[in-house]
């Protein structure tokens, strides 16, 4: 009976020592949030630049982040973080054709702020007769490295429209939606 529970007690002792190596590559691979850009979370486009509701072309808002999900990168260095973005987007008067090209801007950021990496998608909406589409963006895929001393959560992700300057001070001016 001694022995096996000599036996147990070293079994109990070498768990615990594995266990510790996954919890702390956990810590390092858990998952960044993506977040939204506040005032790039709209994007309305009229023909010419004209903000009368003829001109409309279309009116997309981001709703959210979907199907979120982060593996160990390839390399074994870091980790693949791949996510979708849902949107929302209604045709307007002036829209010629039934698709639109929506230009997604994808940032990372250190702690701090400061931008590491910039990434811009095109994603093409193709509308229903309703002139209305609610969808998910294609697949978005970073691949952030991950060290003792940079764990994936110290990185910041977000995402909005690439808007000209126009677009942006309409959006700052309208406010959130």
């Amino acid at each position: 009976m001694r022995m096996g529970m000599v036996v147990f007690a070293a079994a109990l002792a070498l768990a615990g020592c594995g266990g510790g190596g996954n919890q702390q590559a956990a810590a390092l691979l858990a998952c960044p949030t993506p977040g939204l850009l506040p005032d790039a979370v709209d994007l309305t486009r009229y023909r010419g630049g004209q903000g009368d509701m003829t001109a409309l072309m279309l009116d997309a808002r981001i709703t959210g982040i979907v199907n979120g999900r982060c593996t160990e990168s390839r390399e074994r260095r870091g980790i693949s973080m791949q996510f979708s973005v849902a949107l929302s987007v209604e045709r307007g008067p002036a829209a010629e054709g039934r698709q639109a090209e929506l230009p997604l801007v994808i940032a990372v950021l250190e702690s701090g702020g400061q931008v590491l990496r910039r990434q811009v998608v095109t994603q093409v909406v193709s509308f229903p007769a309703s002139g209305r589409a609610n969808i998910a963006s294609e697949a978005v895929e970073l691949v952030l490295p991950v060290s003792q001393a940079r764990r994936a959560t110290d990185y910041q992700v977000v995402v909005g429209f690439l808007l000209n300057e126009q677009e942006l001070a309409a959006n700052r001016r309208r406010g959130p939606r």
